[in-house]
């Protein structure tokens, strides 16, 4: 009704199994675990866009930690338990009537209510990417695997962005205002590897620690290719030593 205020997270919470929930992905300190809950925020952004079209006043809204792939950057609606929620009023004259829907992959929101409008008049939304943050390479040294392993150990990197939404008004098909309705930042995903340095040759554990040290993912594999052979190599001399020893006994 005219006045009502709505909750997002007030009406999902709690996500527990005890509630209906299963778990799936979510985004958690740069990473992405498993939640209860987890792929909410795909209902919440999708009822935000509905809210926004029809001009509904939003009193709450947050982008995601990092970036989604099913809407435009600044046109999602991140939930996350009590500290991110999506709220919202109904700041018209009349009662608005809201039904969701699900099928598939596909989620769909639609708005009822009396339209008191111009019918000349359309609300449009536009993301703006204003900014990039490039993503970062850190490697971790690990003696306890051999030379030549270089495993990532992070989720797949990707820039991190700033963004803004722009709110479109034309009238007869003629713009008659642009503004800017929100802004959004989302955090990148760095790049994390592990790398062997184990080795009966200390002159291969000394060439992928130096290349570790530059910080360049491309030296790091080529040295991982180069000494993997020749550890291989210093290990089947040992071994042949090995043999001659127990040969001449």
């Amino acid at each position: 009704y005219p006045g009502d205020k709505f909750s997002v997270a007030k009406t999902l919470n709690p996500m527990t199994a005890e509630n209906g929930y299963a778990q799936a992905p979510s985004y958690e300190n740069g990473t992405t675990v498993m939640t209860y809950g987890g792929g909410i925020c795909q209902v919440s952004t999708t009822l935000y866009n509905a809210v926004i079209r029809a001009e509904l006043k939003v009193l709450k809204r947050y982008n995601h930690s990092m970036m989604v792939h099913y809407v435009k950057p600044s046109e999602d609606a991140a939930i996350a338990g009590d500290i991110k929620d999506f709220q919202f009023e109904n700041d018209q004259k009349y009662p608005i009537f809201i039904e969701g829907s699900a099928d598939g992959s596909t989620i769909t929101f639609s708005i009822y209510g009396k339209e008191t409008r111009d019918p000349s008049r359309s609300v449009d939304f536009e993301s703006e990417t204003t900014d990039t943050v490039k993503y970062k390479t850190a490697f971790k040294a690990d003696s306890s695997q051999p030379v030549g392993v270089v495993s990532r150990t992070s989720d797949i990197p990707h820039d991190g962005l700033k963004a803004v939404l722009w709110k479109i008004v034309k009238e007869n098909g003629k713009q008659v205002s642009r503004t800017q309705f929100n802004s959004s930042v989302y955090r990148a995903t760095d790049a994390t590897y592990t790398v062997g340095t184990k080795s009966d040759s200390s002159e291969a554990a000394a060439a992928m620690r130096a290349a570790i040290a530059t910080g360049d993912l491309s030296k790091v594999q080529t040295a991982a290719a180069k000494w993997r052979n020749a550890a291989s190599e210093s290990e089947k001399e040992e071994d042949e030593k090995k043999e001659e020893t127990e040969e001449k006994k």
